[in-house]
C-alpha cells in the first residue's frame, strides 16, 4: 500500500471503531454494528488489499476494546476475508460482477460468524454439547449478521459519493 492509502485506510479503522462501538442501531433481530460500512468503503475504493486491512484490523481491535477477546481472531479472518472479496469484485467494470461480489462478501460474514460462533459454544459447552447443536445454537446470529450487512452495505452506499468528494480535494 502507498502512503496515502495506508493513511486513508487507518483513518477508516478509527472511524470504523468509533463508529461501532458508539452506535449500536436497533433493529427488528437485535443491534446492528455498523462494522461493515468501512469495510465496504476501504474495498469498493482502494480494492482486495486494503479492505482485507481494515476489514481484519477493524474487527480485530473492536472485539478487543468491547470486551470480547474470544471473538478477536474470528473477526480479523473473517472480516479481513469479507474486506478482501469485496475488494476483489469491486475494481470489475461489470456491474453484475461487482453485485455478486457484494453478496459473496457479505456471505462470508454471516456464514463466518455462523460457524465461528458454533465453534464457541461447542467448545464452552462442555461434554454433552455436539457440533451439530452448537451449530444449530449459533443459527440465532444469522437474522441479525444478515441486517447488519444490509444496513451498512445501504450506508455505505449513501456515504460513498461524499466519501470520494472528499478524497478529491
Amino acid at each position: 500500500m502507498k502512503t496515502k492509502q495506508l493513511t486513508i485506510a487507518a483513518v477508516i479503522i478509527a472511524v470504523n471503531i468509533v463508529l461501532s462501538y458508539v452506535v449500536k442501531l436497533p433493529t427488528p433481530t437485535g443491534f446492528v454494528s455498523l462494522v461493515e460500512t468501512g469495510i465496504f468503503i476501504a474495498a469498493w475504493h482502494y480494492g482486495s488489499k486494503t479492505g482485507a486491512f481494515v476489514g481484519g484490523l477493524t474487527g480485530l481491535l473492536l472485539d478487543l476494546l468491547a470486551g470480547y477477546p474470544q471473538w478477536m481472531i474470528f473477526s480479523f479472518i473473517i472480516h479481513g476475508l469479507e474486506g478482501w472479496v469485496l475488494g476483489k469484485f469491486a475494481m470489475d467494470e461489470r456491474i453484475g460482477k461487482r453485485v455478486w461480489g457484494n453478496f459473496l462478501g457479505g456471505s462470508v460474514m454471516v456464514v463466518g460468524y455462523w460457524i465461528a460462533g458454533a465453534f464457541l459454544i461447542w467448545l464452552t459447552g462442555g461434554a454433552k454439547m455436539t457440533m451439530p447443536s452448537a451449530a444449530l445454537a449459533s443459527l440465532t446470529g444469522v437474522p441479525a449478521n444478515i441486517m447488519q450487512v444490509l444496513v451498512c452495505f445501504i450506508l455505505a452506499l449513501l456515504l460513498s459519493v461524499p466519501f470520494r468528494k472528499v478524497l478529491r480535494k
